[in-house]
């Protein structure tokens, strides 16, 4: 590669670190915030251990950033992050239990970690493509990636635990909303 190309590939790079990092940046916003709502213990314990890895993320990025003579953003990207058509948002919105918002916040998480595994393995293909100075990203990223993977098999594995410990709550707050039935 030429001198001109190396640097041309290098910016784009820092570019997509620092877009990895803004999204981290989120993240762990998200991660915060998802601690404080979660009512059922082993979730909350495992949103805080994921809370530390994405710390970690954060300076492992910061770290490839600043080594590539880029400067580490502090921006939040937005989430992937799926909602209701608008014509059924509002209602949603009134109808909806704690625990059912709970199961939903929990889905967007598995959606979250699903999307920053395939960001983390389209900058490690592009690393190994280009070579040179860019394999030495390729372990910090690939940590990064399989922590990714591990919250997002976590949460896959132990939504059928948490829907199980939530539905008769849902089920008593549906019971006790709903109207007569009469014919």
């Amino acid at each position: 590669m030429s001198k001109s190309t190396i640097d041309i590939t290098n910016q784009k790079f820092i570019l997509e670190l620092n877009a990895a990092l803004a999204m981290e940046n989120a993240g762990v916003e998200r991660l915060q915030t998802r601690i404080e709502e979660t009512s059922l213990p082993e979730a909350k314990q495992r949103l805080e251990h994921h809370l530390e890895e994405s710390q970690q993320h954060q300076q492992l990025l910061q770290q490839l950033i600043s080594n590539m003579n880029g400067n580490p953003t502090s921006e939040k990207l937005g989430l992937p992050l799926p909602s209701y058509p608008q014509d059924m948002k509002a209602m949603m919105d009134k109808t909806m239990t704690k625990q059912e918002y709970e199961l939903k916040r929990s889905e967007e998480d598995m959606i979250i970690e699903n999307a920053e595994v395939c960001c983390y393995l389209m900058m490690i293909q592009k690393c190994q493509m280009a070579g040179g100075i860019f394999l030495d990203a390729i372990g910090p990223l690939s940590k990064i990636m399989n922590d990714e993977q591990e919250q997002a098999d976590w949460i896959k594995t132990h939504s059928p635990g948490m829907l199980a410990q939530l539905w008769p709550k849902i089920q008593s707050a549906v019971a006790a909303s709903a109207p007569p039935f009469s014919l």
